[in-house]
């Protein structure tokens, strides 16, 4: 008698319910699979925290989220690294058809965040998302994608989005004297 492996996809609604079981781990729901997320390097935080101070009206305003969780469809709740709303934040968690930008910055997670939560969030009606890719910390771009784009639009010195510009001299200042496989202590 042979025996097939069946994976267990779990739902949005089952993820919420496991948060007991979750708590102080760093996770996203992927695909169905709960996934254990990187640790946050010291380039990554720089650029979070730029963007996030770009776009300080809006988190004034209660229309940015940074690093929290979007419900994308039944099976995906990642944690993009921001996330601008159209209207600010309801009484529910956000989903996709919420947002006017969701932004995922990339170092070592770039082949995922452009392979498995780009097509995501596109197919959910995200009107813009953008990879930051830092993943050569010498060379940072923005990738900014839409949904029908074959190819993203290629930025490293202004990129704009939901009523603000961003200059991306000051988000990307000083990445290149981190190393790009930087190691994590503490």
């Amino acid at each position: 008698m042979s025996t097939t492996l069946q994976r267990v996809r779990f739902t949005t609604a089952e993820y919420t319910r496991m948060a007991s079981i979750l708590a102080g781990r760093r996770t996203e729901l992927i695909d169905g699979e709960i996934i254990e997320m990187a640790p946050i390097g010291t380039a990554h935080l720089l650029v979070v925290t730029r963007l996030q101070q770009a776009f300080g009206r809006l988190n004034d305003e209660r229309r940015l989220l940074v690093q929290q969780p979007l419900i994308v469809d039944q099976f995906h709740e990642p944690q993009p690294d921001l996330v601008v709303l159209r209207e600010p934040l309801a009484r529910r968690k956000p989903r996709v058809e919420d947002c006017l930008v969701v932004i995922e910055v990339s170092d070592s997670t770039y082949a995922t965040d452009v392979a498995i939560k780009l097509p995501a969030y596109l197919m959910a009606g995200a009107p813009a998302v953008w990879i930051v890719n830092i993943s050569t910390h010498a060379d940072p771009v923005v990738e900014v994608w839409t949904a029908g784009m074959s190819q993203p639009t290629l930025t490293r010195d202004v990129v704009s989005g939901a009523g603000v510009t961003v200059l991306l001299d000051a988000v990307f200042d000083g990445l290149s004297e981190i190393p790009d496989q930087e190691e994590m202590s503490g």
